[in-house]
């Protein structure tokens, strides 16, 4: 059971410290356009281990699969986001109003897979294995969220028209985050421009998106066996 712990409370962070320091000793073969799509999985999963409600959760380094897998985007397609996704604005809460709770609120930050408050208001929930994309404040921060949450307004809701899963997910959630030299506190990347916005996606001979291989690729990755 190499590279395998089992976690609690009392040696958390050092785990997590060691799993870093070895990082690039073990896995200084992958490409160098792999380094974006290791940093958002590494942060999701240390996201997950930090806020699992289990008394143990295990945090695996290693890939889920050997066959390490190509990143060439020379044969990349583009699509419409509103193509592939239904896409829905956040509603406001004030912290007045918020009631204190076990619903994650989520807000325009860059951390904390966008969580900025836990609340029990449950007028506009989400519903979950969809992906928040801030369009104000930090644009562009895009979180897969798989438990039902309430977004700000600040937040877009992306809803699959595929069926999604946490490795699709994380494909997509960093390719989106790449996005974000494109808009500023003048130009925010609100429902109606995402909607018209293109993500370039991988393809399939019928130049459909390539969710399998989207999954496989984000399998072959460090950290993977931990989402």
């Amino acid at each position: 059971m190499k590279n395998r712990k089992i976690l609690n409370d009392d040696n958390i962070w050092h785990v997590i410290i060691c799993l870093l320091k070895t990082f690039l000793a073990k896995f200084g073969h992958y490409e160098k356009s792999a380094n974006d799509f290791i940093k958002k999985m590494r942060n999701y999963s240390a996201f997950r281990l930090l806020h699992n409600n289990d008394l143990k959760i295990i945090f695996e380094l290693m890939p889920f699969s050997d066959n390490l897998l190509s990143l060439n985007a020379e044969n990349w397609k583009w699509f419409r986001y509103d193509e592939i996704f239904e896409i829905k604005k956040g509603k406001r809460l004030t912290k007045a109003d918020m009631i204190d709770g076990e619903i994650n609120y989520i807000g325009a930050t860059d951390s904390n897979n966008g969580i900025t408050a836990k609340i029990s208001n449950n007028e506009h929930i989400h519903h979950s294995n969809t992906i928040t994309v801030s369009y104000n404040g930090s644009i562009a921060e895009a979180f897969y969220q798989d438990k039902p949450f309430w977004a700000t307004d600040d937040v877009n809701v992306l809803y699959p028209k595929f069926e999604l899963n946490p490795y699709i997910a994380i494909f997509l959630c960093t390719l989106i985050y790449k996005e974000k030299y494109r808009f500023n506190y003048g130009r925010k990347w609100d429902k109606e421009m995402m909607n018209k916005s293109q993500i370039k996606l991988p393809v399939t001979k019928d130049g459909h998106p390539d969710w399998q291989y989207m999954e496989d690729y984000i399998k072959s990755l460090p950290y993977s066996k931990s989402i």
